[in-house]
């Protein structure tokens, strides 16, 4: 096994734990305040950098007779501010699966989001030689808020094509239970270490598998558990029956009822 959704640097446990926290705390509960926070970490970061890039990219595609330190200074630039870019868009987007807006749950056939998600991404499966296998209950419903927990479903398919090798197969099976639906994502990669499965869960926690995308920033199952989360639900994650990964969504069937 290895660790995946990541980077062999050292992380910070503290700045992600207090992150998580943070998207977990009261704030969830404020529809309009988290609507608010989002438009400012749009218009103080994200406007800035999108003005700073704009002017980069216009310098670097004219026809300028830059000393070749100072084009790839300016490409260094343009990296770094695009990263940074990217994390503001992460944390907007963790902030708002965790903030359902009131009114918003609705009946979900989990069945038919589960196939339609996994026809999304057929083709990209397909190009390495990975079949698809929905297997399950197709009656089973809950209420949740659809868009969230379609998020968190293409989350978890995303990891699983990561990390799932060559003509291999990923299952995504739908268990309906008295009180709760689970949507369960296995694949047959190496599977997480025991002792860094909790720690991936968090954001911005990398792991150091191989193909591990180097431009990843570690939010895929942060963002999966915590649409969970804010279902009263959690995300938990196992080694599969045959090795590999197996995600486990497990949602209450009326949000907020349940959960640790």
């Amino acid at each position: 096994m290895s660790s995946r959704d990541g980077d062999p640097q050292p992380n910070d446990p503290s700045s992600s734990d207090a992150l998580a926290a943070f998207v977990r705390g009261p704030l969830a509960d404020d529809y309009e305040h988290t609507e608010r926070l989002i438009e400012n970490v749009n218009h103080h970061i994200r406007t800035p950098l999108t003005v700073i890039l704009g002017h980069v990219d216009l310098w670097l595609g004219q026809d300028h007779d830059f000393p070749a330190e100072l084009q790839d200074s300016l490409a260094t630039v343009a990296r770094a501010g695009w990263r940074v870019r990217d994390v503001g868009v992460a944390i907007c987007d963790l902030i708002k699966v965790t903030s359902i807006q009131p009114d918003t749950a609705e009946a979900v056939q989990v069945w038919e989001l589960v196939t339609n998600e996994a026809a999304a991404v057929r083709d990209r499966a397909a190009n390495r030689g990975i079949e698809i296998l929905v297997d399950g209950d197709r009656t089973a419903r809950c209420l949740a808020n659809p868009s969230r927990l379609q998020r968190a479903l293409k989350e978890l398919l995303d990891n699983a094509l990561t990390y799932a090798p060559h003509r291999s197969t990923v299952r995504a099976v739908v268990t309906a239970a008295p009180s709760s639906v689970q949507i369960t994502v296995t694949d047959e990669g190496e599977g997480i270490e025991p002792l860094d499965r909790e720690r991936l869960l968090r954001p911005f926690e990398r792991g150091t598998h191989l193909r591990q995308p180097l431009d990843g920033l570690g939010m895929g199952l942060a963002l999966a558990s915590a649409v969970a989360a804010s279902h009263g639900g959690r995300l938990s994650l196992a080694e599969g029956p045959g090795g590999g990964l197996q995600a486990s969504l497990e949602l209450p069937l009326e949000p907020g009822a349940g959960g640790d």
